[in-house]
């Protein structure tokens, strides 16, 4: 490992200090670290022979992100484009998605610098608008998902798969989901979990008008094509893992289908995705019996 990269949550305190600690502890086992312009600004760090500061993560051989599952989503969604694997590093509430906790840290970075560790690709969707004349490409580890905007009416959907209309429906709104993004939106909007090395695509309706909408695993090399059917005045809006997005209109389709490249996880061995199901989402939540006499 030569160059690592850190990209923390700059509205954590605890995210800011660890990257301190973090960059110690890499310079000082020989590594040349980098961080984006902003980061070093926030910081305060200024470039040298083994801090490299700009926006363009070059000849990264990995990432330490610093945060919660978003801060990941929004890393690897950043850094997918270049391959460059990610260590995910939990200082959130869930963490599902990050592989080692904030305590772990200096015996993780030991492991990354000696490369005991695996890769785990993880397919990634990629979202585009046809229609208006646009030229926005989407990526997104966990979702799509086309939803009312705030106060507006429930939106009339039509799905297409590969150009095979599967039906419409009244909702509140779809979710597109990876596999990765089986366990988030989409489960709570009644999908199924998916393991995350699975290639599918979901589609979860959100808040149905119908008792018969249910999810739909299509095939990954599959386009999932969403149509809105302007017969309502609600304001459609289409996101993409919650942090990008843009407003859709009646003339317009959402197009998702598997993107060309994935996003790349650190797994160093200690957390198996069933337990992770188990430990962080209670899955499922059993209680024994009390003792007779209790």
């Amino acid at each position: 490992m030569k160059r690592i990269g850190i990209l923390p949550h700059l509205g954590k305190a605890q995210a800011i200090e660890l990257a301190h600690t973090t960059r110690s502890f890499l310079t000082e086992s020989g590594a040349e670290v980098w961080v984006t312009s902003e980061v070093a600004h926030k910081l305060g760090w200024s470039a040298n022979s083994a801090l490299h500061v700009g926006d363009e993560p070059l000849e990264l051989d990995a990432a330490v992100v610093l945060g919660g599952d978003g801060t990941l989503l929004h890393a690897a969604g950043f850094l997918a484009s270049y391959g460059v694997p990610l260590l995910g590093v939990n200082l959130g509430y869930l963490g599902f998605l990050t592989e080692v906790e904030a305590v772990d840290l200096e015996p993780s970075l030991r492991k990354l610098l000696a490369k005991d560790f695996e890769i785990e690709e993880r397919m990634l969707l990629e979202a585009s608008v046809e229609g208006g004349g646009r030229n926005e490409r989407f990526l997104a580890v966990n979702d799509v998902v086309v939803t009312r905007a705030a106060f507006a009416r429930m939106i009339h959907l039509s799905i297409h798969v590969d150009d095979v209309c599967v039906g419409n429906f009244l909702a509140d709104g779809l979710i597109v989901s990876s596999p990765t993004g089986s366990t988030a939106y989409s489960l709570s909007a009644g999908g199924p979990i998916v393991h995350p090395r699975l290639e599918t695509i979901l589609i979860t309706p959100i808040c149905p008008h119908s008792l018969a909408t249910r999810s739909i695993l299509a095939l990954p090399e599959e386009e999932v094509r969403i149509r809105l059917i302007a017969d309502r005045e609600s304001d459609v809006l289409l996101t993409a893992d919650g942090q990008a997005g843009i407003q859709v209109a009646p003339t317009e389709s959402v197009i998702v289908r598997k993107a060309g490249i994935s996003a790349r996880f650190i797994k160093l061995g200690g957390r198996n995705f069933y337990e992770v199901l188990r430990n962080r989402l209670n899955y499922p939540v059993l209680h024994p019996p009390k003792p007779e006499g209790s």
